[in-house]
């Protein structure tokens, strides 16, 4: 196991126990806010409890980018070797034309891709709402949305859900506060022609 390989493991434990404390910890303080009876102790332990739960919810989804990374790093090895692969195969002029032709072709975004991207921007302004400003946050949500779309890309008709359907479901499960729009433009354009780039988070 390489230095980097075993940083990560351990990095990963130590998050695993950090959520697992937080979580013991929030139970905790939802049990004391529902049996507090001043009003003011109560208040402070609410306050205390959605805090805890934040840290909780946000540690989770920084263990899931730790993991999408490796996977990401692990996809990128293995695609340096087949590269090196083609290249000694592709050595006369009609295989390379073929091989430039489906390049072109692999570079063109998939239907689930643009459904990807299409999701990706109309989350855009909720994910940077609860991240209230906080640009590690922002990176760390928008992370959990990639990994959360990485999943269901191969579930059957992803790239035909309506938009507002694979939305809402996403937003839900992230638990995203705030009104969810989806503008008529998003909600009927075809899942295989490109989307405009994500809100401006200005």
């Amino acid at each position: 196991m390489s230095e980097a390989a075993a940083k990560r493991e351990r990095a990963e434990q130590i998050l695993g126990e950090l959520s697992e404390l937080g979580l013991m910890l929030a139970r905790d303080l939802a049990t004391a806010a529902r049996a507090a009876e001043q009003p003011e102790e109560k208040v402070a332990l609410v306050a205390a409890f959605q805090k805890t739960s934040r840290t909780v919810r946000l540690t989770l989804a920084l263990d899931f980018k730790l993991q999408r990374d490796a996977e990401r790093e692990a996809r990128a090895a293995a695609k340096d070797e087949a590269a090196e692969a083609a290249d000694a195969a592709l050595r006369d002029s009609k295989i390379m034309r073929a091989a430039e032709a489906a390049m072109v072709e692999m570079t063109r975004p998939s239907p689930r891709e643009n459904q990807k991207r299409r999701v990706k921007a109309v989350l855009n302004r909720l994910i940077w709402n609860e991240a209230e400003g906080d640009e590690e946050e922002y990176e760390i949500l928008l992370e959990d949305l990639d990994a959360r779309l990485y999943e269901a890309e191969d579930a059957p008709g992803f790239a035909d859900l309506p938009i507002e359907v694979l939305a809402e479901k996403l937003a839900k499960d992230m638990r995203l506060s705030g009104e969810l729009v989806v503008t008529t433009a998003e909600r009927f354009a075809p899942a295989n022609i490109p989307e405009p780039p994500l809100a401006d988070t200005g």
